[in-house]
């Protein structure tokens, strides 16, 4: 496995994401992009993003964290589970990294 296959998993997880999510208007969306080290990213700032950005981080950091352990296929409910778990171990410790919560969740 190369080092680009976690972030292609990962972005064909967002991309799929944002397939089955509901259309919205797009004056509705206002995002301003952020270039981010994901190994610095706490949990507190899971209370401090927008829904949409919520969103794009949880499913990036399952991509991540199943691409590293070499998952090929996505299964909603276990993927929700341990979305779930990871939210747990970041509210149990704000401030824990969210890579850090994943990586636990999905032992």
């Amino acid at each position: 496995m190369n080092r680009g296959t976690p972030v292609l998993v990962a972005s064909c997880l967002a991309f799929a994401a944002e397939s089955f999510a509901p259309e919205r208007a797009p004056a509705q969306v206002t995002l301003t992009p952020r270039v981010i080290q994901i190994d610095k990213v706490k949990c507190a700032e899971l209370q401090t993003v927008s829904d949409q950005k919520l969103d794009r981080l949880l499913v990036y950091f399952n991509g991540y964290v199943d691409g590293m352990r070499r998952h090929t296929v996505w299964d909603e409910r276990q993927v929700g589970e341990l979305i779930d778990r990871a939210i747990n171990y970041c509210k149990a410790d704000p401030n824990e990294t969210l890579l850090s919560a994943f990586t636990r969740a999905a032992r």
